[in-house]
């Protein structure tokens, strides 16, 4: 990431021992702030890149138990950027490693198999989401870009945090509309886009923003990317493409 005096988690404006539930939560206000259409800012995006560099560290646990580990080591200068009271989580337990690779990261110690496989399915969510969600700020980009590049990054991180939660519910909507097991991460992904993109609509009965339709425009476009994988019959089965920009620009 950029060279800061500050740590991510001062960039994101949170204390170092925050849960993971926080974190995401002062993550999108601090990427809401930062939005062109509420900060008045001119930096070309600067600040959303930094903070989106912040997030990309502490996001993912296993980057964020590596950085904790660096800032606590006693060879590591007191400073601003950490937090003498803050203790790291425990590193990762050797006999676990291979059941961990299997189910995705974040999985500890006594849980169920149940709930290391919706952790493994909500890992997948993410991957697919943030794959789709780079294709899809490419493409706007290139056709009809409203903002910075950063500004786009901060909209993807914020639907793909939409879009890995309530994970057993929708793959068991997903199940219901007819998709097969090895399909099943994409079409509850999709599930979520369109729990998203109606959110959205509700959103937009207020009026609509150039932060609401950028969001709108990334969701259609993921769905589109997404659905690729797809047999017809299942993204018809999940309800198609939402086209919540085509909506909102009516």
């Amino acid at each position: 990431m950029p060279a800061s005096s500050r740590s991510p988690y001062q960039i994101i404006e949170v204390d170092p021992a925050c849960t993971s539930d926080e974190l995401r939560a002062a993550y999108r206000a601090r990427a809401r702030a930062l939005h062109p259409d509420v900060s008045g800012m001119n930096d070309d995006g600067r600040s959303m890149a930094e903070l989106n560099d912040a997030w990309r560290v502490l996001s993912d646990p296993a980057s964020r138990l590596a950085y904790d580990q660096q800032v606590a080591r006693p060879s590591d200068s007191p400073g601003p950027s950490s937090s003498s009271t803050h203790q790291p989580p425990d590193p990762p337990d050797p006999a676990r490693q291979g059941q961990q690779s299997n189910v995705g990261r974040g999985a500890a110690p006594g849980q169920t198999s149940r709930e290391a496989w919706a952790i493994g399915v909500q890992a997948q969510i993410r991957r697919l989401s943030e794959m789709a969600g780079r294709s899809a700020t490419q493409t706007l980009l290139l056709r009809s870009p409203r903002a910075h590049r950063q500004v786009y990054d901060g909209l993807v991180g914020l639907i793909v945090e939409d879009l890995v939660v309530d994970t057993q519910a929708r793959v068991r909507a997903a199940r219901a509309a007819g998709a097969a097991p090895l399909d099943l991460g994409v079409a509850a992904t999709l599930i979520g886009v369109r729990t998203v993109a109606d959110r959205i609509r509700r959103q937009a009965s207020l009026g609509v923003s150039t932060e609401l339709l950028m969001t709108a425009e990334l969701l259609d476009r993921m769905w589109d990317v997404l659905a690729h994988e797809l047999p017809t019959v299942l993204e018809v089965a999940l309800g198609s493409n939402p086209n919540v920009a085509k909506s909102l620009a009516r």
